[in-house]
C-alpha cells in the first residue's frame, strides 16, 4: 500500500513538472539580457547624423575635438577654423613656411594625403573625424567611405569648388560646435567671391597672363583648370585657354609660351625643389628665350605670393580668397583702389591667426612696405 502510494506522488510530481516547462515563464531569467524600448533609443545617444556636402549621411560622436585632413586642403579648413583640433599634417613644413604658421604647429606628425596616406599612423593618432576636400564625384565618394571603412573614423566630404567655401565652413562649425568662429570665415569668403563676381572687364581689354609652374616655368593650367580659377574669377585671359582640353596641368614648351606673348607672366617656382616665387621670377628674366615677350619687356613678370600656401593654386583651395584682390589689383589697378598690404594684413589675421609683420608683408608682396 504504501509502495503504491508513493508510485501516485511521484508521478503526480512529474506531471506537475511538465506541466509548468510547457508555461512561459513570468520573470525574466536575471542573467538574460534584456532590452527595453527605451534602452534601443538610448544606445544612439551618444552619436548624430551630418549630411555632408556630397550628401552623404555620416553618424559623428556627439562631442568632436580632433581632426585630420586627408590632404592639404582639408588640413587647411581645420587649421583656419582651429589649430588645435589638429592632430598633424599631411606633408612637413619647409622652413619658409613655418614663419607664417604659429610656432607650436611647426612640428605636427605628417601622415601624407591622397594615397600616400598612412592610414596605419591615421588610426593610432584616432581623430574624432576626417575631413576630405575634393571635387565631388563618385569616385571622391568612394574615396571617402572606403576611408571610413578602413580607418573606423568618420569621413566628411567637403565641395572643393571656391564658391562652395562659406557653406564647407558653416558645416564645419555645425560639427564642431564652433559656428560664430566658422561664420566669421565664411562672411569673409562671400565678401571675396561677390568682389569677384562684381569684375568686369569687356574681352577686348583683358589682360593676357601666363601662369607658369615648375623647374623651368613650362608647366601651366589651361581654361577649366581650378588652378587656374583665378584668371577667369577676374577677368584675365589666360593665354593657354585652348590648350590640354581641360587638364588640370599642362606641360608646354618654350616656344609655345613665346608664341602665345602674354602681357603678364605669374610665376609660382616649384616648392618641392625649393624654388620660391621670387627665385622663379630671377630666372625667367635672365633666360634669353623669352627677352621679346611683352611681359618681360615691360617688367610685368611677377612672383605669386605664396607663404604657407600660394595665393593663386598649390593647393587650390580657400587660400586663394585673398588672391581674388592682389590679381585683380595686379592686373587692373585703374579700376581698383585696393590696399593690398591691408587685405593680407586682414585675412592672414583671420585664417592664419597671425599679426603680419613689416618684413613679412615684404616677403610676400615682393617689395618694402
Amino acid at each position: 500500500m504504501k509502495k503504491t502510494l508513493l508510485i501516485l506522488c511521484f508521478l503526480v510530481l512529474c506531471l506537475g513538472l511538465c506541466t509548468a516547462c510547457g508555461q512561459p515563464a513570468e520573470e525574466p531569467i536575471a542573467s538574460d539580457p534584456v532590452v527595453s524600448e527605451n534602452d534601443t533609443e538610448a544606445a544612439g545617444e551618444d552619436q548624430r547624423e551630418i549630411v555632408d556636402m556630397a550628401g552623404r549621411s555620416v553618424s559623428l560622436p556627439l562631442d568632436i575635438s580632433t581632426g585630420l585632413g586627408t590632404g592639404a586642403i582639408g588640413s587647411y579648413m581645420l587649421y583656419t577654423l582651429d589649430p588645435q583640433m589638429m592632430v598633424g599634417v599631411n606633408y612637413e613644413f619647409n622652413d619658409a613656411e613655418k614663419d607664417f604658421i604659429l610656432s607650436e604647429y611647426h612640428d605636427l606628425p605628417a601622415f601624407g594625403q591622397g594615397d600616400g596616406l598612412n592610414l596605419e599612423a591615421v588610426i593610432a593618432a584616432g581623430p574624432d573625424i576626417l575631413i576630405s576636400y575634393e571635387t565631388i564625384s563618385e569616385s571622391a565618394i568612394s574615396t571617402a567611405n572606403d576611408l571610413q571603412q578602413q580607418t573606423g573614423i568618420p569621413c566628411i566630404l567637403l565641395d572643393g569648388a571656391l564658391q562652395a567655401v562659406p557653406e564647407a565652413y558653416r558645416l564645419l562649425g555645425e560639427i564642431f560646435d564652433m559656428e560664430e568662429r566658422a561664420e566669421e570665415l565664411a562672411t569673409y569668403a562671400e565678401e571675396a567671391l561677390a568682389f569677384a563676381e562684381g569684375i568686369e572687364v569687356p574681352e577686348e581689354e583683358q589682360v593676357s597672363v601666363y601662369f607658369g609652374n615648375g623647374l623651368e616655368h613650362l608647366e601651366t593650367a589651361p581654361l577649366g583648370s581650378w588652378h587656374a580659377e583665378l584668371l577667369q574669377l577676374v577677368d584675365a585671359a589666360n593665354v593657354a585657354e585652348a590648350a590640354g582640353d581641360m587638364a588640370i596641368r599642362i606641360d608646354i614648351s618654350a616656344e609655345q609660351l613665346i608664341s602665345w606673348n602674354p602681357q603678364i607672366i605669374l610665376l609660382n617656382g616649384e616648392p618641392s625643389e625649393n624654388i620660391s616665387p621670387r627665385q622663379a621670377v630671377e630666372d625667367f628674366l635672365k633666360d634669353s628665350r623669352y627677352q621679346n615677350i611683352q611681359a618681360v619687356q615691360a617688367g610685368q613678370v611677377y612672383a605669386i605670393p605664396k607663404y604657407p600656401y600660394s595665393w593663386f593654386d598649390r593647393p587650390p583651395g580657400p587660400n586663394r580668397l585673398i588672391g581674388i584682390y592682389w590679381l585683380a589689383e595686379l592686373l587692373y589697378p585703374e579700376k581698383f583702389d585696393l590696399d593690398i598690404a591691408d587685405e593680407a594684413r586682414k585675412f592672414y589675421s583671420l585664417y592664419y591667426h597671425m599679426e603680419l609683420s613689416v618684413e613679412q608683408l615684404a616677403e610676400l608682396l615682393g617689395y618694402e612696405i
